[in-house]
């Protein structure tokens, strides 16, 4: 079944995405690893959760260096995965059940085991050779001083050229010369045979680094150093190619557009933009290391900025967590069930498309590591040692090396006591270590608990589905001088939903405005009952949030 892509092009603005970590979302044969077969044996889940579309983390060919972001070979399945195959099932088998299927692309860089940088390293006159960004060397030295998101260089000798390669990511994951129309050509028949495969979708990670500024520019050493990587000007003639060929094969686009602020976010997603929707990566600050805790009045403060901006024209990819990003239940709820549920409010009630992350559903929380055997992330694991090399004792410097590495969210999914296994033998041979909270915190347990994070979701999700105003409305927000609360409408005139979001863990009392108290409104969902009347002066529970009609 192939699902019309040319008769609803905007199918996106009204529907609810949930992201799969395929590695961690489902073990079908038994060998420690998430893979396609199992994703597919889930959609009846899906489907009854409500959601409309799912976005696969990478599955490609990949050495993993990056967790499959350095991509081998763009047209093939990760064998661990499955077979191209098993792909095609995954997608019939999501049509049937009238849910679309986007997949993560990297056009930036490929892996350095892909046959392209494979040619291209072994002669300045391989065709290839110009399919990525060298510099002659000279004195031995690198072309410049440029450092990337991890404090190293971006330049990377090449023996057998006498060159220097650049890579704004690790040194196996070489970035594509987008100056070249041959590289413009081949990531168009990428897209195009991914099209012919019947996906819906793209989110494209790492969009706004195509364009690179001229070598002898200077980086600056404060906060805004990455900038220079980022937006570049004449980075629109790459984007219209690309947003050409998306629109003529009817498949929605979401970017990962570091360096792409609200300001300037309307010029890539609205009416004249190059993708139909952007993520934003501004709201989360962090405010204590151990326990990880981030500030919930910049995530309230930030979200409301994204959305007054693109209130009109643009769209925005809504999310708390993502494969990146640590638990929001622990870094914003101490881990209180209650307050994933006014996280969940907040998510589904903004202006744009939310993006679910695998297991937020069911409230699933940071892991508590306990050895660096269970690290499987470089990056943590390299704190893990710069703290030891500093000192800092074992214990302490596991918890603060884990504590807000994104290991956090790629713990298997918790479905059953076991975790994503079938039973307790299986559990300890997963390709990462499965949280022991899944003995309480699963989806079992969580589906025959009505009052439970997870059926919250469900209920959740099946009002945004069904009423116009949550899906579309425009957005305004209330500033009652509280950092911890957020209050706004929803409005498609004569209709209003009023949302207030308290994420604050003690009482509040709260001052309403007055332009609300000249309304009459009815409780729609709250996270906890009773609802209390609307008044001048409102008492609020920890974590009490409430949607209201009028």
């Amino acid at each position: 079944m192939v699902l019309a892509k040319d008769t609803d092009q905007l199918w996106w603005r009204s529907a609810i995405g949930y992201q799969i970590y395929p590695r961690s979302f489902q073990d079908s044969n038994h060998d420690g690893i998430g893979d396609l077969k199992g994703i597919t044996s889930r959609f009846p889940y899906l489907k009854w959760l409500g959601v409309d579309f799912i976005w696969l983390n990478p599955i490609y060919t990949s050495p993993n260096i990056d967790n499959g972001y350095d991509i081998a070979d763009f047209q093939n399945v990760a064998s661990e995965y499955g077979t191209l195959d098993d792909l095609k099932t995954l997608i019939n088998s999501a049509h049937q059940q009238n849910i679309r299927v986007i997949m993560d692309l990297v056009v930036n860089h490929t892996s350095n085991q892909h046959f392209w940088f494979q040619e291209a390293q072994t002669s300045r006159d391989n065709p290839y050779h110009d399919f990525y960004i060298w510099q002659p060397n000279h004195n031995d030295q690198a072309p410049n001083n440029w450092t990337n998101f991890t404090g190293d260089s971006v330049w990377t000798y090449n023996q057998a050229t006498d060159e220097w390669y650049f890579h704004l990511f690790a040194p196996e994951q070489p970035d594509l010369n987008w100056e070249n129309q041959s590289v413009q050509t081949e990531i168009i028949k990428i897209i195009t045979w991914w099209s012919e495969q019947n996906i819906d979708g793209f989110r494209l990670d790492a969009l706004s680094h195509l364009k690179k500024m001229p070598f002898d520019t200077l980086q600056s050493t404060d906060d805004y150093q990455f900038e220079i990587f980022a937006n570049n000007p004449g980075i629109e003639v790459f984007l219209s190619l690309l947003h050409q060929t998306f629109q003529s094969l009817h498949l929605m686009t979401i970017g990962e557009a570091g360096g792409v602020h609200a300001d300037t976010a309307k010029f890539w997603t609205g009416s004249q933009g190059f993708i139909d929707m952007i993520f934003e990566l501004e709201h989360q600050v962090r405010q204590t290391q151990v326990p990880p805790r981030a500030n919930r009045n910049h995530l309230l403060t930030r979200l409301t900025a994204w959305e007054n901006t693109l209130n009109t024209d643009g769209w925005l990819g809504l999310y708390l967590e993502n494969h990146d990003q640590p638990r929001s239940i622990t870094v914003y709820g101490n881990d209180n069930p209650l307050a994933a549920k006014s996280l969940a409010t907040l998510l589904l009630s903004l202006r744009g498309t939310p993006f679910i992350y695998q297991g937020e559903e069911l409230g699933m929380t940071n892991m508590l590591f306990t050895t660096p055997d269970q690290i499987d992330d470089p990056p943590t694991y390299h704190d893990y040692q710069r703290f030891l090399a500093a000192g800092i004792s074992t214990d302490v410097a596991l918890k603060q090396a884990t504590s807000w590495s994104r290991d956090n969210a790629r713990t298997p999914m918790q479905w059953t006591n076991f975790g994503f296994s079938d039973n307790e033998l299986n559990s300890k041979n997963t390709w990462m270590v499965t949280n022991p909270n899944t003995t309480f915190l699963n989806y079992q347990k969580n589906r025959q608990d009505p009052k439970s994070v997870l059926n919250y979701y469900h209920k959740l999700i099946h009002l945004r589905r069904k009423d116009e105003v949550l899906k579309s409305g425009r957005f305004q927000s209330y500033d009652i001088g509280h950092p911890d609360i957020l209050i706004f409408t929803r409005y498609l005139l004569p209709d209003k939903r009023l949302i207030l979001i308290n994420l604050a863990s003690t009482p509040q009392s709260i001052s309403i405005p007055h332009s609300i108290l000249s309304e009459n409104w009815h409780t729609i969902i709250s996270t906890i009952e009773p609802t209390p009347e609307i008044s001048p002066t409102m008492q609020l529970q920890p974590f009490q949030s409430i949607i209201w009609y009028n």
